[in-house]
C-alpha cells in the first residue's frame, strides 16, 4: 500500500482542476486594475485596502465557481498583518514567512495561483510567489486544510502591511475530484492563534472590513466582514 498510494494520488493530482481553469489569451495588466467604491475599504492608519482577493483576470475571486445554496461565493480578505519591526520589505517578508512556516501554514503544492490584493493604491502579487501552485496551507491538498495568500508588503505609516484571504477547504473525489468551501471564519481564527503563539506577531483586536455579502445572487459564507489583525510585538 505505501508504494500504491503515492502513485494513485500522482494521477488524481492529473484531475485535479487545481483547482483553477486553464487561461486563454492574455492577461490583463494589474496596473490596469480600478475597484469600485464598494470593491475599497478606507482604514485609518493604514489607508485603502481591498476587500476581495483579486484573480489573474483582476475579477473578485469567486472559488473557482464553487456555489453555495446556489449562490457565487465571493472570497473575502480577512486577515491583516502590520509590521512596525522589519525596516525593509524584504526584511517583512522573510519575518512572514518564518512565522507561517513556524505556525504550521508552509507553502503547499497543488492549489490555484495568480492572485493579488489590493493595498493602497496598487495590486500586489500573492505570497507564496504565484505560478507554482503554491499556497500557506497547515496540510497536503488531497485532504480537508487550513490554506490562503498573503498580499504585499505595502508601506504605511511606521510600517509595512500585508493582507491575506485564509479559508477551510474540503476534498471532493466524486464526480470529479475538486476542493470545496468548508469556512472562512475558522481559518481566521487558526491562523491567528497559530500566529500569535509563535511569538512574531501578536493579535490585536479586528478590523472591520465591511465585506461580507448575502445577497440572493452571492455570499461570502460564514465570513462575517471582520479581518483578523496581527501586529508586531
Amino acid at each position: 500500500m505505501t508504494r500504491i498510494l503515492p502513485a494513485a494520488l500522482l494521477a488524481l493530482s492529473a484531475l485535479l482542476p487545481a483547482c483553477a481553469p486553464a487561461q486563454t489569451g492574455p492577461l490583463p495588466d494589474p496596473a490596469t486594475y480600478r475597484p469600485g467604491p464598494a470593491d475599497v475599504a478606507t482604514l485609518p492608519d493604514l489607508g485603502p485596502v481591498g476587500r476581495w482577493m483579486i484573480t489573474k483576470t483582476l475579477e473578485p475571486a469567486t472559488w473557482l465557481g464553487e456555489r453555495v445554496s446556489g449562490r457565487t461565493l465571493r472570497e473575502p480578505i480577512n486577515v491583516l498583518i502590520l509590521d512596525r519591526t522589519s525596516t525593509t520589505p524584504e526584511a517583512a517578508t522573510a519575518r512572514l514567512n518564518a512565522a507561517m512556516t513556524a505556525a504550521g501554514y508552509g507553502p503547499k503544492n497543488m492549489h490555484s495561483d495568480g492572485y493579488s490584493g489590493q493595498l493602497g493604491e496598487r495590486l500586489y502579487a500573492q505570497l507564496p510567489p504565484s505560478g507554482k501552485g503554491l499556497a500557506f496551507s497547515d496540510g497536503p491538498w488531497y485532504a480537508s486544510n487550513h490554506h490562503g495568500r498573503v498580499f504585499g508588503p505595502a508601506p504605511v505609516q511606521g510600517g509595512y502591511l500585508f493582507s491575506a484571504a485564509f479559508s477551510l477547504e474540503d476534498m471532493r473525489w466524486l464526480p470529479k475530484p475538486g476542493h470545496t468551501y468548508n469556512s472562512f471564519k475558522a481559518t481566521r481564527e487558526d491562523l491567528a492563534a497559530r500566529l500569535s503563539a509563535t511569538g512574531l506577531y501578536r493579535r490585536a483586536p479586528n478590523v472591520d472590513l465591511g465585506n461580507r455579502l448575502d445577497t440572493p445572487e452571492e455570499t461570502t459564507g460564514d465570513h462575517d466582514g471582520q479581518a483578523a489583525l496581527l501586529t508586531t510585538p
